[in-house]
């Protein structure tokens, strides 16, 4: 098995460059299945420090302090680990943004902190000038911030721009920032000892090291630590009777750990679980619902239109078919689920819609001017051609 970005830090979403893609599957419910999805949140760094520029003569007569406060008020603390999804990328790109004209003026002054070269790395790396940005980070290293380390063993372990891949100099990185308590390098190296790259494989000294992390409140860890206490996943045979694996209920705490942070992966994990006695955990529809929720405040199309069907349908949650209808509005205007999908499939169908609920689409379709037909709760073409326009 081979070591790659995705497999090691996170599933599915790539951390060094500016796009994040991600797919998603939404689990079954009483017969009703939601396809996969993928969607993929596009951030342009440049054009984000672009749009965050405003005059800087105000400032220049400040105090250096200033500026170093601004950079960390907006940039925040320095954190090695992988964005708890999409919208907290976006969110952690803008404060950056926002903050590197403060950041470049504190590095300027003779109290520039590690956290600020931090920072200024972070964007050169965004920004793909990767020499730059290895030299903040040795410079933030060197320092002694835990952080810079994680993101040179990457650097080292990935073979990321002009450095070549390197197990022995990124696992050095690594357990110099995990001894120093970042939680992702900890996450790192726990991926290391599982797949035996620069280290004797170890499934013990994996759930060692991805327990200290989970608990230490990284939600990655939560999540990737879930599975193999759930399925087995990392050891050899799916089983181990001295690390006590499988265990449903460790899986269930973890899992729930890492959703109530915002882990949409977890949450729809969690809602799958509840749906059925998967996994040795009883069916909950109230449970099913609550998790299918969290994952749709992350604005997951997917996870939205699953939480309209319960709407739809009264299942879990009471029945609210105006709710229903404004959630699939939504989803559809994403572009990213089709119509024939948007309530999933039960059987070799999809499910009937609810009287109430159809109207209620149907009379947001007519305001839109999509919709001509009458308001009669029938899904027809006309209802659906104004709804597959809702993207246009």
């Amino acid at each position: 098995m081979c070591l790659s970005k995705v497999s090691i830090r996170r599933a599915g979403v790539l951390l060094f460059g500016n796009q994040i893609t991600d797919t998603l599957v939404v689990p079954d419910l009483s017969g009703r299945t939601m396809k996969s999805q993928t969607y993929t949140t596009k951030v342009t760094l440049a054009s984000v420090f672009v749009a965050a520029l405003v005059p800087f003569s105000a400032y220049a007569q400040s105090e250096d302090s200033d500026a170093q406060n601004r950079c960390l008020e907006l940039a925040g603390s320095p954190d090695s680990g992988v964005p708890v999804n999409p919208d907290m990328q976006e969110a952690l790109l803008a404060g950056l943004a926002k903050a590197r004209q403060f950041c470049e003026a504190a590095l300027d002054t003779d109290n520039a902190n590690a956290a600020i070269m931090f920072h200024l790395g972070v964007a050169s790396q965004h920004e793909g000038a990767h020499d730059a940005a290895i030299a903040k980070f040795e410079a933030a290293a060197a320092a002694g911030l835990a952080a810079a380390e994680t993101k040179l063993g990457d650097y080292h372990l990935f073979g990321i721009g002009p450095v070549e891949a390197d197990a022995d100099r990124a696992l050095s990185h690594y357990q110099k920032a995990s001894d120093a308590g970042d939680l992702a390098a900890m996450t790192t190296l726990a991926f290391m000892y599982r797949l035996g790259r620069g280290v004797p494989r170890d499934p013990s000294e994996m759930v060692r090291l991805m327990g200290l992390a989970a608990e230490g409140g990284y939600h990655f860890a939560q999540y990737r630590l879930a599975q193999t206490y759930l399925t087995g996943d990392g050891i050899p045979g799916g089983a181990d009777e001295a690390l006590n694996i499988p265990n449903a209920d460790e899986a269930l705490r973890l899992l729930q750990m890492a959703a109530v942070q915002g882990n949409t992966r977890a949450a729809l994990d969690l809602a799958g679980l509840y749906a059925d006695n998967g996994g040795g955990v009883g069916e909950d529809l109230t449970a099913y619902a609550r998790w299918i929720q969290e994952a749709a405040k992350t604005g997951v199309p997917s996870a939205m239109a699953a939480l309209g069907f319960l709407f739809e349908k009264g299942r879990g949650v009471e029945a609210d078919p105006d709710r229903a209808a404004e959630l699939y509005v939504e989803v559809m205007e994403t572009g990213q689920v089709k119509f024939g999908d948007l309530r999933g499939q039960s059987g070799a169908r999809a499910p009937y819609w609810d009287r109430a609920t159809a109207i209620a689409f149907q009379v947001i379709l007519k305001d839109r001017g999509l919709y001509l037909g009458a308001i009669d709760g029938i899904v027809g073409p006309l209802t659906t051609a104004a709804a597959k326009a809702l993207d246009d």
